[in-house]
C-alpha cells in the first residue's frame, strides 16, 4: 500500500466530523428546501450519511481508486432512490462535499482527494437508468430462487429439503456452495440494500444458510491430505463470515489443513498465529470496502515480520469483483471471486512458489 496514500487516507478520517458538518452547512445553504423534505432529524442524518460517505472515500483514497469510490457512490445511490429519497439530493451533497475538501484539506491531501469525488459525480451524472442488462441466469438459477424464498419465509426446513434435493440429483458440494448458497446470500444483501427487507430479515436468512453449511459438513468426502495448511479470517471490524466459511470448507474437502479464524479477527492476533502455526497459505476475506485500509495494514505487517513473510496472501471479496486489480495495490499475492476460483489460485499460488 501506497505510504503517502495511506496517510492522506489517515487525515481525511481525522476530519471527517468537522467536514461532515461543514458540507452540511453548505447543502442547506444552498438548498434549504432539504430542511422541510427530510423532517426534524434532517441534520443528523445527513451528517451521518456525509460520514459514511468520507469513510469510504478515506478508503478509496488508501487504494489510490478512483473506481472505488464511483462504485460506492453509485451503490449509495441506488439505496437512496429504492427508498423514495431524492437521488439528486446525493449529488448535492457530493457537490458540497468537493468544495469543503477543496477549501479545508492540506493541498498534497485535497490533490489526492479531488479526482475521486470529480469521477463519482460525473458517474452519477450521467447515469441512466436502464443502461445495464441483466445478466444470463446461472445453472440451477430456479433452485436458487427456491431456496431464496424459504430462508426468507423462515423455513429452515424447506431450505434443508431443498438443498437435499440438490444432492440427491448429483449436484456436489462446491456447486450447491456457489450456484445455491451464495447467489441466494447475494440476494439477501441486495434486497436489504433496497430497503424490501430487514436486518432481521437477512439475519435470519442467512443464519439458515449457516445451519444448511453445517449439515452439508457431515457429508464431505475429503481428498487425502495434501500436506498444505491455509487460515482463513476476516479482517478486523469485518463481520461477514459465511462467504469466507465456504472458502475454508472448500480447502478443506481438497485436502488442505484448515484452520478457520472467522470474521473480524485483530490483526496482532492474525500475526500471532502465524508466527505460531507457519501456514502455507492466507486467505483473507474483506466483504466491504471500509475495511481495504485495514487489510493492507495487515500485509503490510507480515511482509515485515521475518519469519512469515514469505507466507502467501490470497484475497477475496465484493470490492475486488467491483474493481480490477485492486488486490496488487494491497500487497497480495493472488485474488479469487469464488470459493472454486480460491482453491485453484491457492494451488497455484504454492506449485509457483515452490
Amino acid at each position: 500500500m501506497n505510504a503517502d496514500a495511506r496517510n492522506a487516507s489517515l487525515v481525511l478520517d481525522s476530519v471527517a466530523r468537522a467536514v461532515a458538518n461543514w458540507t452540511v452547512d453548505h447543502h442547506v445553504e444552498t438548498h434549504p428546501q432539504l430542511v422541510h423534505r427530510y423532517g426534524p432529524s434532517w441534520r443528523a442524518d445527513w451528517v451521518n450519511h456525509t460520514l459514511a460517505q468520507l469513510g469510504l472515500l478515506a478508503q478509496a483514497t488508501a487504494m489510490q481508486s478512483e473506481a472505488l469510490f464511483v462504485q460506492s457512490a453509485g451503490w449509495t445511490h441506488a439505496s437512496f432512490t429504492a427508498r423514495g429519497i431524492d437521488g439528486d439530493d446525493l449529488l448535492r451533497n457530493l457537490s458540497s462535499l468537493r468544495r469543503v475538501l477543496s477549501k479545508e484539506l492540506p493541498p498534497p491531501v485535497a490533490e489526492r482527494v479531488a479526482p475521486l469525488v470529480e469521477g463519482a459525480l460525473k458517474s452519477l451524472s450521467t447515469h441512466r437508468k436502464g443502461d445495464t442488462h441483466p445478466a444470463a441466469p446461472l445453472p440451477h438459477h430456479d433452485r436458487m430462487l427456491h431456496y431464496l424464498e424459504a430462508i426468507l419465509d423462515a423455513n429452515r426446513s424447506g431450505a434443508e429439503k431443498i438443498i437435499q434435493s440438490a444432492l440427491d440429483a448429483g449436484i456436489d458440494i462446491p456447486l450447491i456452495y456457489e450456484r445455491i448458497l451464495a447467489p441466494a446470500q447475494a440476494r439477501l444483501g441486495e434486497m436489504w440494500h433496497r430497503g424490501e427487507i430487514s436486518v432481521a430479515d437477512e439475519h435470519m436468512g442467512s443464519a439458515t444458510t449457516q445451519t444448511v453449511m453445517s449439515q452439508l459438513r457431515l457429508k464431505f468426502e475429503r481428498a487425502a491430505p495434501n500436506g498444505r495448511s491455509v487460515v482463513g479470517t476476516a479482517t478486523a471490524g469485518d463481520l461477514h463470515e459465511i462467504g469466507l466459511r465456504m472458502v475454508t470448507d472448500l480447502f478443506e474437502l481438497d485436502g488442505w489443513e484448515v484452520l478457520f479464524l472467522g470474521a473480524n479477527t485483530p490483526s496482532a492476533d492474525v500475526i500471532e498465529l502465524l508466527l505460531r502455526r507457519e501456514p502455507d497459505l492466507l486467505a483473507l476475506s474483506v466483504s466491504t470496502a471500509l475495511t481495504l485500509r485495514d487489510a493492507g495494514d495487515l500485509i503490510d505487517s507480515i511482509r515485515a515480520t521475518d519469519s512469515i513473510s514469505g507466507t502467501m496472501v490470497l484475497i477475496g471479496g465484493s470490492p475486488f469483483r467491483l474493481v480490477q486489480g485492486l488486490w496488487k495495490e494491497l500487497g497480495a499475492d493472488g485474488c479469487a471471486h469464488s470459493a472454486t476460483e480460491a482453491v485453484e489460485e491457492g494451488n497455484r499460488l504454492l506449485s509457483r512458489q515452490r
